[in-house]
């Protein structure tokens, strides 16, 4: 029975994934370390604590001490793949000329009409679009991997930013220069045939690959030379795909059969880029300018592509080895990454590691860098510091996210006091829980928040779901809430724009929506200007899909009113419906309780909050306002806020329910 019960355990105990998430300088990397250094023992746990948090702490320890003993995570950083990516796709430089060569082409009224006369900004604009083209033309010189760019030396005297771009014969010229270069690289690229790509790729990969190799890796593609007379821009997007196809297959190939000199190939770029960074010559803000191309240019799931690749190499190096395969990713700060190794693999969990922006500040304060740049890149913020939508924009789609990243995290690390026995603590918690659910309970904030998780999924709400939890003083559950419109009325997820246009009759629609709304272009014409030869349905790829045509009122009702009130807003705030509940069914006992939410509460919320008495509040996501300095750091209530720490959503589940009941296990274990 014995054999048996390793058996079931095996899997969990022989492969892990974690990915790392978090603010610049909130932890990832002195995470990292920590799990890539394996398990050292951390403080003592306090004998004379009575407490059963204590007791769980001493369980756990016990059981890390002998789990994770000379096990060691290996590390990923997701920086070095893009670098790897930019210097492989090297027409990737000409994506970010794109927007640039847009620009020189528009005539001196364009430009006036674009900038409303202003040629100042105009010229700014321009000047600092050119320093970060030099920026990524000088990280490419760096790796010394830039054959098919020779003649690119005058490069830095053409891009120069003191020309003054505001003269139409100076943007003409650097157009036309843009223009014989990219020819030059377009003429170059359909000029190689196999064998001069099979070269390109044995320095590239440091590897010695044979015609007979590289014939069987590719198959049947047929790499060959195109006449460049009259060549079409749908010819070269096909061998430029073609070419990424093919080296896609060979580094699958050498993933898998290669593994030890593919791992070789990564550490080798990424010790040039660490001594490049450590020696200023590469920075925060070129690698996620660069990242941001490789999404855009290449693949939006290219970069976790690659990170798979070398999962897969090491996994064979230690299957090899009789090893386990443990591995941490530093750090994925687009969601759509961390989707991706979700649906891959049942193994993989996400760390956010939280730390308050003043203990960031102290910790990079010597480091030279804007921190404060690099954060509202990662936060997907606007030029006035506001939280864009994740999907307003393409660029939404291959940008940084960090707040998406958070929101769709497993566990949730806290690391602001910097303590590692504190630190550690709560890595072995996790990591003892991934290899054998159930060996502790939850703490009662993780149960409560698990609650708000799951009313979250209750909202009715289109733009973004949020749950509520809210404790009287005895930690006794008073009131659930989400965000929804009030009971009686239909949220917007299930009301239909074609509907309303059709059937004036409806009591899902007010009055206000029949009379007004429905007869405004802006609600006729949701995704695109007035076209008569349209039918009044804007729906038309949604509708192809099955999707309902929902729409929000409070969008609309902004586009007609010219603004950006969210005062129209149908439904209810989680907290103010749980705050609600409360009141409704005559629960008056929440002063000095605590509120439980998803996302920290608005300026609106806070007051309620504030006036209902309530001690403590945790949350997941900040709020980006001003509620904490403005509305509970003042006054005589003391109200703590809490940032979440623990485990949510499947993983919550995974984690805490026991594979067998434990008095089973320790029978079969010991019989």
């Amino acid at each position: 029975m014995r054999n048996h019960v390793s058996k079931i355990y095996e899997n969990r105990e022989n492969f892990i994934v974690i990915g790392l998430t978090g603010k610049t300088g909130s932890g990832c990397t002195t995470v990292s370390k920590i799990l890539e250094e394996g398990y050292k023992d951390y403080n003592e746990i306090d004998c004379n604590d009575k407490t059963i948090k204590n007791r769980k702490d001493s369980i756990i320890k016990a059981f890390a001490s002998t789990a994770f003993k000379d096990k060691k995570f290996q590390i990923i950083k997701p920086s070095t793949l893009i670098m790897m990516l930019f210097v492989f796709e090297k027409q990737i430089l000409f994506g970010k000329i794109k927007p640039l060569k847009k620009l020189l082409d528009k005539t001196d009224d364009e430009i006036k009409d674009l900038y409303q006369n202003d040629l100042n900004k105009f010229q700014e604009d321009f000047k600092n679009e050119l320093i970060i083209l030099k920026k990524l033309y000088k990280v490419i010189i760096a790796f010394n991997e830039l054959q098919e760019l020779e003649g690119f030396e005058d490069f830095e005297n053409n891009f120069n930013e003191n020309i003054d771009y505001k003269s139409k014969a100076s943007r003409e010229l650097l157009s036309n220069y843009i223009d014989s270069k990219k020819n030059e690289y377009q003429n170059k690229l359909l000029q190689q045939d196999k064998a001069n790509l099979l070269e390109e790729i044995n320095k590239l990969f440091f590897c010695k690959l044979s015609d007979a190799d590289f014939n069987k890796i590719i198959e049947n593609e047929e790499y060959e030379i195109i006449e460049t007379e009259k060549v079409s821009k749908e010819k070269i997007k096909i061998k430029i795909n073609l070419k990424r196809r093919i080296i896609d297959k060979v580094l699958d190939y050498l993933a898998k059969n290669e593994s030890n000199g593919f791992v070789k190939l990564y550490e080798t770029y990424n010790k040039k880029i660490t001594q490049k960074r450590e020696n200023n010559e590469l920075s925060i803000q070129q690698l996620q300018a660069i990242g941001d191309l490789v999404r855009d240019e290449v693949d939006i799931f290219q970069l976790p592509n690659y990170i798979n690749l070398l999962i897969k190499a090491f996994r064979k190096i230690t299957k090899k080895e009789n090893k386990s395969c443990y591995i941490v990713i530093d750090s994925l700060k687009n969601p759509f990454e961390i989707l991706f190794f979700k649906e891959r693999y049942s193994a993989y969990y996400t760390f956010s590691i939280h730390s308050k922006d003043e203990i960031i500040y102290e910790r990079v304060a010597n480091n030279k860098i804007d921190i404060k740049a690099i954060h509202k890149k990662e936060l997907n913020l606007d030029d006035k510091n506001k939280q864009r939508g994740s999907l307003e924009s393409p660029k939404d789609f291959v940008s940084q996210n960090v707040i998406e990243c958070i929101q769709r995290s497993d566990i949730y690390i806290d690391n602001n006091k910097d303590k590692k026995d504190t630190l550690y603590k709560q890595l072995f918690k996790y990591l003892s829980l991934i290899v054998h659910p159930g060996l502790i309970t939850p703490s009662k904030d993780e149960m409560i928040m698990q609650l708000a998780l799951n009313a979250k999924f209750n909202s009715g709400c289109i733009s973004r779901q949020v749950g509520a939890v809210v404790l009287n003083k005895f930690d006794s559950v008073k009131a659930i809430g989400w965000n929804e419109v009030p009971e009686g009325q239909i949220p917007c997820l299930l009301r239909s724009h074609n509907e309303l246009l059709n059937n004036s009759s409806s009591v899902d629609y007010s009055k206000y929506e029949k009379n007004t709304v429905r007869n405004n272009d802006n609600f006729k014409y949701i995704f695109s200007k007035k076209n008569p030869h349209h039918p009044n349905n804007e729906y038309n790829e949604s509708n192809k899909k099955g999707l309902n045509d929902s729409f929000c009122f409070k969008s609309i009702q902004n586009d007609i009113d010219k603004n950006k009130n969210q005062v129209y807003t149908r439904s209810l705030h989680a907290e103010e419906n749980a705050f609600l509940q409360a009141s409704k069914y005559g629960n008056s006992g929440i002063i000095g309780g605590q509120l439980f939410t998803t996302a920290s509460p608005c300026f609106l919320c806070a007051k309620k909050a504030y006036q209902l008495g309530m001690k403590r509040i945790v949350y997941i996501e900040a709020y980006p306002d001003i509620s904490n300095e403005q509305v509970f750091d003042i006054g005589t209530h003391d109200i703590e806020m809490v940032h979440f720490r623990g485990a949510i959503g499947l993983a919550y589940q995974k984690l805490y329910e026991p594979i067998f009941s434990y008095k089973d296990e320790l029978k079969a274990l010991n019989n």
